[in-house]
């Protein structure tokens, strides 16, 4: 339990992160390409601010599933199936429009950004729903089950 916990916190921080990185690169190429750039930008500004608060509510259900919170465990684990879904998506997009060439996509920062990110979440995400389901973590949310009323 305590590791799918810090891959609960870590992953999605991650991904926080590395998204703000593939933001800043994808708006200065941008605004060095296009004239007209505000579209794009307020796209990938409301993905990116949309992307920031779904770590930090990733990360404090992450918290209260440490806590023993069972209905926590089952948000994240519908929400870690939608993101693994969406990733692989996402990860078939970048892929095919880049005619499946590597070096295309790691000739261009926010486009390699969004890889690695993208990679780690179908990784990561298959691994920690495995864990929080695990008999141990069973056992864990069953002994700090609340006594109904």
């Amino acid at each position: 339990m305590a590791f799918a916990s810090v891959l609960g916190i870590v992953v999605p921080s991650l991904s926080g992160l590395l998204t703000v990185i593939s933001y800043v690169a994808f708006a200065l190429e941008i605004i060095r390409y296009l004239d007209d750039a505000v579209g794009p930008l307020l796209f990938n500004t409301a993905n990116t601010l949309g992307t920031l608060v779904l770590v930090g509510l990733w990360v404090f259900f992450s918290l209260r599933m440490r806590a023993g919170r069972s209905r926590a465990r089952t948000t994240l684990a519908v929400v870690a199936g939608i993101w693994l879904l969406y990733a692989l998506f996402g990860l078939f997009v970048t892929l095919s429009t880049a005619d499946y060439q590597l070096s295309v996509i790691f000739n261009q920062a926010g486009t390699a950004t969004v890889l690695v990110e993208l990679l780690m979440v179908v990784l990561a995400m298959p691994l920690f729903l495995a864990l929080i389901f695990l008999t141990p973590s069973n056992q864990y949310f069953k002994a700090n089950q609340q006594p109904t009323t």
